[in-house]
């Protein structure tokens, strides 16, 4: 096996299905890919989030000028810091990558813990202001975040995370190539942070309301706003009246899961005429 990972695993004591639940990445050219796909340069700072065994982090510090490498688990924890031996560039932080600060860095590199994808990629997008990340992801998740407008598994996720950045496949991982051998697939991503727009004139009204209707991403607009606002406390003639406003753009009967980045923005604007003239209550004056 790459890199001898069982005599690793061995050696710290450690049986991943048994005691972390975990597969790790052991195809070093695979890791190689991922590096190369970041574009290291000598005087970025990286962040790695899951170190696992270092099988990425040994090729990162090569290319970088300061690595930083979260990882929650103890065991794999005492695995990197044998490693800060070899490279004084690398800083090791053990801990909940969605709880304890996280460093600046300008550069992401990762394979992603899969039970923590979604939570974890929002902190990314909104905590840390970076040039590119490359994560790898379970191939379902990465699929959702890739899916073209009109798609099956255009959603919710995507809407939220292509608002932010631009997302892009780099290669796909057969399962084969971890150990323990999962039961899914993974792909590498690439997501480069938009610097420019269309941008909706407020974000907070924006991902208020991506929230309120994208439940219903097979439904029409005009029908998805009536189950939000109902929920909001609102009648159907409230409804009515958006889709009154924006009717320079909308008929009120496309569908949910065919609106582009664009037409959301221009809906978002619409409900936010609606709060800034009191039809609406006002989600930045309270927790939504």
């Amino acid at each position: 096996m790459s890199e001898n990972v069982k005599s690793l695993l061995g050696k710290y004591g450690i049986t991943p299905r048994k005691t972390l639940g975990q597969s790790f990445l052991v195809n070093t050219s695979i890791a190689q890919d991922i590096v190369n796909a970041a574009h290291l340069k000598s005087n970025d700072v990286v962040l790695e989030i899951g170190g696992g065994l270092g099988i990425l982090t040994k090729r990162i510090v090569l290319s970088a000028g300061k690595v930083y490498v979260v990882e929650k688990e103890k065991a794999l924890a005492a695995v990197l810091r044998d490693l800060v031996r070899e490279h004084q560039n690398l800083e090791v932080i053990e801990g909940d990558a969605l709880s304890i600060g996280l460093p600046p860095a300008n550069k992401i590199v990762a394979n992603l813990p899969y039970s923590i994808s979604s939570p974890i990629t929002f902190r990314i997008l909104n905590e840390i202001r970076f040039e590119s990340a490359v994560l790898m992801y379970q191939r379902e998740f990465a699929n959702r975040l890739l899916s073209p407008v009109g798609s099956r598994d255009y959603s919710r996720l995507t809407i939220e995370v292509t608002y932010r950045a631009d997302v892009e496949r780099v290669r796909d991982v057969d399962a084969r190539e971890f150990y323990p051998v999962p039961k899914v697939d993974s792909t590498v991503v690439r997501m480069i942070p938009h610097l420019s727009g269309p941008f909706a004139r407020n974000n907070e009204i924006f991902h208020w309301m991506i929230r309120g209707i994208y439940s219903y991403p097979n439904k029409q607009i005009r029908k998805a706003f009536r189950i939000w606002f109902r929920g909001l406390g609102y009648d159907d003639e409230t409804s009515e009246s958006l889709t009154k406003r924006c009717q320079d753009g909308f008929m009120g009967t496309e569908r949910l899961r065919d609106l582009s980045r664009e037409s959301l923005v221009g809906l978002s604007d619409c409900v936010l005429q609606m709060v800034e003239s009191g039809m609406l209550c006002d989600p930045r004056s309270k927790p939504v």
